[in-house]
């Protein structure tokens, strides 16, 4: 077409707009076009939104629905799109689209009614093929589905004869345990040909029917979200966490798996460390399990109480109490964990908490209590409990007193990473002055290898009312003080260089008055090298003064009765600064006590 002839068409068209289109039917068309440059305002819900939040909006509202799960023992409705859920894991996609999707199951279930018609006096081959050719009528789709991940129970058997079995491959020992005893229950309805039917639910027939009886339907409903929001967006809490992190594990999705164990390991505490580390062993998340062991480890006390071991199982309680990286300060804080597990387990068991069905109770775990590492007084409190027999009381009895050291049938082998806890005290009293300096050093040396894991502090003193406005002088106190531990590079010089070792910074708080010293951890055990010295420091981080208690008639040298007939003596000296000056706290002044760790051969017998 040239230019000419293409005026001709613009001029025509243009003519016919101008002199024959009705006057209603102009004002149309600029209205139309008046739009178009100027939008009305659009309704919230027909803005245009990301895919999945459009989708999700279809799913909320049942629109192009293909899949219905049935949730829970009390079978919650929950529809979602196949198509969505099978590109977001992959247990949904081979349900849906893979090997045990609908249509292969009833593939598969043909292949079978066939195979079942096979005359009894084996008839010719032209008719068996015959028969398989002939088309089966299907009155029902089968669409039962269950833990099993929407499987017929014949074609899980030929899964796993090919070594194909998808939920084997997602999911934890404990959850095939689960599988089980659901298959059993879902299992009857197959039996007895009751498949779940759209219709009965007043959908198409083109929707599938699922039932899910081992999920929690608002954990469900949390992992459907999740998908629906392109796997970014998940609100958890301590009520439904761990039920999400089950359907994830079930359906194989990893990262909100990863959303679960993110959200229980901001919240682990020495309180729950326990009762989270069963729940890791069960869903087999090693980065959980590995963090629930260190908070145990390093708080052993808090951990262990009764109230937080009672509802584990008895392979975590053992699991537990045959750690020798756990650092209580007592072997009875283990006995007594044990103690009220097994307690807790005859109520559960609904029996009466005799001698006897405690013992039953905590079977192998009570060969894991280090009764040779009690002291005779905290042994006579574990033997008064009964649990243990008149043979085992006078065998672990004989191991505490008697030297050489006879056999004993229980572990003597040390906690702490096979290492004996101690301290000292420097001081043989209390002094009537008080200490009003923030800083405190004082020089040791030590004859043998150890680890300095904490040092003693006394607490504030009373002060005269005088100093205070009102008639009420605190009843507590709390301040930043920092430790120090650091190697002195030539002790017979005043005001030697110092190599740090380690420093931590902490709040400590007691009550006014009170002189027991408050220990001061370090983060982790500091090494210590035999004939080497060290300065240990105490500094008051306060914006007031101080008074604290002090001690007095400091000793030079002590000498601490190690096992195995072992010794280590530990000599002291005060610190000397540049100009010579001695502070004095040698004989009278801060840091009363320093605790420290033994390291043994992890097998006691080679002693």
């Amino acid at each position: 077409m040239d230019l000419k002839s293409s005026n001709m068409v613009t001029g025509g068209f243009c003519g016919v707009m101008s002199h024959s289109a009705p006057e209603s039917y102009h004002n149309t068309a600029t209205d139309s076009v008046s739009a178009h440059f100027n939008p009305p305002s659009k309704d919230p819900e027909c803005e245009m939104g990301p895919l999945t939040t459009r989708l999700n909006q279809f799913r909320m509202k049942g629109i192009g629905c293909d899949v219905l799960f049935l949730v829970g023992d009390e079978q919650e409705r929950s529809l979602a799109h196949k198509l969505v859920l099978g590109c977001s894991s992959t247990v949904f996609n081979a349900m849906f689209y893979g090997g045990l999707s609908q249509r292969a199951q009833i593939r598969n279930s043909r292949q079978n009614e066939n195979s079942l018609r096979a005359p009894e006096n084996n008839k010719c081959t032209h008719d068996q093929n015959e028969a398989a050719q002939t088309p089966q009528k299907c009155q029902t789709k089968p669409q039962i589905s269950c833990m099993n991940g929407g499987r017929q129970f014949g074609d899980i058997e030929d899964e796993r004869k090919n070594g194909t079995n998808i939920m084997e491959e997602t999911t934890p020992t404990a959850h095939k345990m689960v599988a089980d005893q659901t298959t059993s229950e879902v299992s009857k309805s197959v039996i007895n040909n009751t498949p779940l039917c759209p219709a009965q639910f007043g959908l198409p027939d083109d929707v599938e029917v699922i039932r899910v009886p081992d999920c929690s339907p608002t954990a469900f409903s949390i992992m459907i979200g999740y998908m629906y929001s392109d796997v970014k967006s998940v609100v958890l809490n301590d009520d439904n966490v761990m039920h999400t992190l089950y359907a994830a594990k079930k359906y194989d999705i990893h990262s909100l798996v990863s959303e679960c164990v993110r959200y229980l390991l901001n919240g682990l505490s020495a309180c729950n460390a326990v009762c989270l580390l069963a729940q890791a062993r069960l869903f087999e998340e090693n980065t959980l399990l590995q963090q629930c062991f260190e908070m145990i480890d390093k708080n052993s006390d808090i951990a262990l109480q009764a109230g937080s071991v009672t509802d584990i199982d008895r392979d975590t309680l053992i699991e537990v109490l045959g750690r020798s990286q756990l650092d209580p300060s007592s072997e009875l804080v283990i006995f007594h964990a044990a103690q009220a597990w097994a307690e807790a387990e005859c109520e559960r068991r609904q029996i009466a908490p005799t001698v006897d069905n405690l013992r039953v109770c905590l079977g192998p775990a009570l060969q894991l209590i280090r009764f040779p590492l009690m002291n005779v007084n905290e042994f006579g409190q574990a033997a008064s409990s009964s649990l243990l027999n008149c043979e085992e009381i006078a065998e672990v009895f004989l191991h505490l007193t008697v030297k050489p050291r006879p056999y004993c049938r229980y572990p003597s082998g040390f906690r702490c990473f096979s290492r004996s806890k101690h301290s000292i005290n420097r001081f043989n009293s209390l002094s009537s002055k008080r200490c009003s300096r923030r800083e405190n050093k004082i020089c040791f040396t030590a004859d043998r290898d150890l680890l300095i894991s904490a040092i003693g502090i006394y607490g504030m003193a009373p002060v005269s009312k005088i100093a205070y406005v009102d008639d009420k002088p605190p009843v507590e106190w709390s301040c930043q003080v920092e430790i120090q531990l650091a190697s002195v590079i030539d002790p017979s010089t005043y005001g030697s260089s110092v190599c740090h070792s380690a420093t931590n910074n902490l709040f400590l708080h007691g009550i006014v008055g009170d002189p027991t010293p408050i220990l001061a951890y370090f983060e982790e055990p500091v090494q210590c090298s035999a004939h080497t010295t060290y300065v240990a420091s105490v500094r008051f981080i306060s914006e007031t003064g101080v008074q604290t208690f002090q001690g007095k008639d400091g000793q030079d040298s002590i000498t601490v009765d190690l096992p195995y007939d072992e010794q280590v003596t530990f000599t002291f000296k005060s610190y000397k600064n540049a100009y010579g000056n001695d502070d004095g706290n040698k004989t009278e002044g801060q840091i009363p006590s320093l605790h420290f760790l033994v390291p043994w051969p992890e097998n006691p017998e080679s002693h």
